[in-house]
């Protein structure tokens, strides 16, 4: 079954507009009143959606640049299958990750870093490949040459 097959239309679209909160003084208030519902309705559901792992938060999309983060990397290794939690319990713990994945392949542990300039970024990439002990030859720094931003948007209705 669809996870949002579970959604009433109310929370649907209650997803729907929170994935981009107005910048007003009462924002619950006002997606409340788009929604036809009370505020207090809102965070009630809001509060239900996020215990049931539905959202994991609710915060504003950074643009990275614009607040001094001017470096950053897409990293594959090949990381051994009986290694796999304690290498992405390891990365997971870095604030500087911002994804990380486990794939179907050769390279399938895929994580990525932001970080305030090329030596700090250069800094946390050293203590992740010491403390994982991944060989050097088992690891893919893939920096970008041109970044692309999308503003992604779940269609749930």
């Amino acid at each position: 079954m669809k996870a949002t097959a579970r959604l009433d239309i109310v929370d649907r679209n209650l997803l729907e507009k929170a994935q981009d909160v107005p910048l007003t003084l009462r924002p619950w208030t006002s997606i409340a009143n788009e929604l036809g519902i009370t505020e207090e309705e809102v965070l009630e559901r809001l509060s239900k959606l996020f215990q049931k792992g539905i959202i994991r938060k609710v915060a504003p999309a950074l643009s990275p640049e614009r607040i001094g983060l001017r470096a950053s990397t897409l990293i594959a290794m090949k990381v051994p299958e009986s290694r796999i939690r304690k290498v992405a319990k390891l990365v997971s713990k870095c604030p500087e990750v911002s994804h990380c994945h486990q794939r179907e392949h050769e390279y399938n542990f895929w994580f990525t870093v932001t970080a305030h300039d090329e030596v700090a970024l250069e800094k946390i990439l050293q203590n992740i490949r010491r403390e994982s002990d991944i060989p050097e030859t088992d690891i893919l720094d893939l920096r970008p040459t041109k970044i692309f931003k999308i503003d992604v948007r779940f269609q749930l209705v």
